[in-house]
């Protein structure tokens, strides 16, 4: 079960090339999560930090790491930073449907966009 009712927190996504497998790519994440200290205090708690691998290009896993994520048509907070890195014309892989196709049902998630600059 997810938890809605905790603090609010900064959703960013990015995009990248990569020779490295998904299964690689998800242990760099987890040593970056393990080095920032996420340690949430139940599952889907609030944490400090929540790295995932969304979509590999057109990849289907059904094992570590799940690709697509298995939650990112579901997600306002995912699906807005997608489609900007993306366009509009990213497909889900499964689902054959563009993910600009499935804002409608999650506009009324609570999402804030944010000029913030790391660096």
């Amino acid at each position: 079960m997810e938890v809605n009712d905790q603090a609010d927190f900064l959703n960013a996504a990015c995009r990248f090339e990569s020779d490295e497998t998904p299964t690689e790519i998800l242990k760099k994440l987890q040593k970056i999560e393990k080095t920032l200290k996420k340690s949430p205090p139940f599952r889907y708690g609030p944490r400090t930090i929540d790295l995932d691998l969304l979509l590999v290009g057109e990849e289907v896993r059904t094992e570590d790491p799940i690709l697509p994520h298995p939650k990112l048509h579901e997600r306002r907070f995912v699906l807005e930073p997608l489609l900007e890195l993306g366009g509009g014309e990213l497909m889900h892989p499964i689902f054959h449907r563009t993910l600009q196709s499935y804002l409608p049902d999650v506009k009324g998630q609570e999402c804030r966009k944010t000029n913030i600059q790391l660096f």
